[in-house]
């Protein structure tokens, strides 16, 4: 029933015979649906004799849906027995129908590609680097100044007083070129008077007071006249740290003290998991470096053109040739083309190296994480392990997602990881941040 015609690298080419019935069943099947779907003066839906469906559809593409039947018929086979006789459901892709011939026997050649063997140079010793997140203490405080502005007290200004940096401000603005009519309301915080911005058209002003501006838009450029009115001006006062400002922040805070060992816990915590996800992906991103395969090009093409068709039916492959590649198609299909070879490497790399290392995901662990991922779902245990049954491509991609992070995992023990140094430039700019942010206190 099944045979091995042809093997090179990482593609197969597997015969499929299967007795004369099945053609005659496919020929039924598709008469019937034809008759079914086929509208003819005289007679009932499912009623159309075949000589006169030959003659309004034409034999060539009668036999044509006939093969397109067997073809699906023996597709079905070959997933449910050839594979799970032989264990190799490693595929790229879904075999591909090659060709089919209908005679005594009906004869299907299928084109399976396998994902292609891995060979890895040694990884013990690689450096990875991850980011500076910084000290506890500096996102506490930062932290607690974003607290503080939430928590600030607005008082309204005499209507004598003027407009400051730090002040918050309630404008009524309508567009003079016409295009919106309509009067809007904006609350701001009246920043520093940079050109461009309307802070300098604002500060000095006092309620009631009426001004033109000129609004210019980042990326396009495109310029609105508005005509702005300040209606309402607040003094904007931040509340001292103290413990009446952490139980402000939550009650369940009984001192200052507490709020800030909380938010340090929150950092730290939140900070670990990033990490671990970034030491993850980089040792990953260093093993498809490292990893060298062996595959045809056809399985490459094959690869590319799912992908291809994919975009296209997704209705994102025009929106980012344009946008990415600048209308440029053969960067565009280079940038696939690379994908798909990176992709290619790291699924082998990582069977490799989970073979190796004896490295393996239980069923447990798949619906452990499933619970995990649908947690906020309130999905029952039950129909959770039914939705895991029942959708093959959702237990493949928890198991895939597990099994990387524990070869990512078992490779980390081997590399050597270092904190990537701010470059000057970032100090400066986090120096001028802190200091903007004294000020405006």
């Amino acid at each position: 029933m099944f045979e091995v015609i042809e093997e090179n690298k990482n593609v197969k080419t597997v015969k499929v015979s299967l007795d004369h019935k099945v053609i005659d069943e496919a020929r039924d099947e598709v008469y019937e649906d034809i008759s079914k779907d086929i509208k003819v003066k005289g007679f009932r839906p499912g009623m159309v004799p075949r000589n006169l469906i030959n003659t309004i559809i034409g034999m060539d593409r009668i036999n044509s849906l006939i093969k397109d039947q067997v073809a699906d018929k023996a597709f079905h086979m070959l997933m449910r027995d050839y594979f799970n006789d032989i264990n190799e459901i490693d595929t790229v892709l879904p075999p591909k129908v090659k060709t089919v011939e209908l005679g005594g026997t009906a004869d299907i050649l299928f084109e399976i590609h396998a994902f292609p063997k891995a060979q890895i140079e040694s990884m013990k010793g690689i450096e990875i680097t991850i980011p500076d997140f910084g000290t506890p203490d500096e996102e506490v405080n930062r932290t607690i100044e974003e607290l503080r502005e939430e928590k600030a007290i607005l008082t309204p200004k005499a209507a004598d007083q003027s407009a400051k940096i730090g002040d918050v401000a309630e404008i009524e603005y309508v567009d003079l070129t016409g295009k919106d009519p309509e009067k809007k309301t904006l609350e701001i915080r009246i920043g520093e008077p940079s050109e461009g911005t309307i802070f300098p058209h604002i500060i000095g002003k006092k309620v009631g007071d009426e001004f033109d501006f000129t609004s210019t838009a980042e990326n396009t450029e495109n310029k609105t006249n508005l005509h702005v009115k300040l209606t309402k001006l607040y003094l904007k006062q931040l509340p001292d740290l103290d413990d009446n400002f952490a139980k402000m922040v939550d009650e369940k805070y009984e001192t200052f003290d507490d709020l800030k060992a909380t938010l340090k816990d929150d950092f730290n915590k939140s900070v670990d998991k990033v990490i671990v996800s970034i030491k993850r992906d980089r040792i990953l991103n260093e093993l498809v470096n490292k990893t060298k395969i062996d595959v045809l090009d056809s399985t490459i093409d094959y690869f590319m053109n799912y992908l291809v068709d994919q975009k296209k039916e997704d209705k994102v492959y025009d929106k980012e040739l344009k946008d990415k590649f600048h209308g440029d198609e053969k960067a565009y299909m280079d940038s696939i083309r690379d994908e798909v070879i990176s992709y290619l490497k790291l699924e082998g790399a990582l069977k490799f190296v989970a073979q190796e290392k004896s490295l393996s995901v239980s069923d447990e662990e798949i619906f452990e994480e499933a619970k995990r991922d649908y947690e906020e779902s309130k999905i029952s245990d039950e129909r959770l392990k039914i939705m895991l049954k029942k959708d093959p491509a959702l237990y493949s991609m928890i198991r895939r997602e597990l099994l990387s992070s524990k070869v990512a995992d078992e490779l980390l023990k081997d590399a050597v990881v270092t904190v990537e140094e701010k470059n000057e430039d970032e100090v400066i700019e986090d120096d001028e941040e802190n200091d903007e942010s004294e000020g405006e206190n």
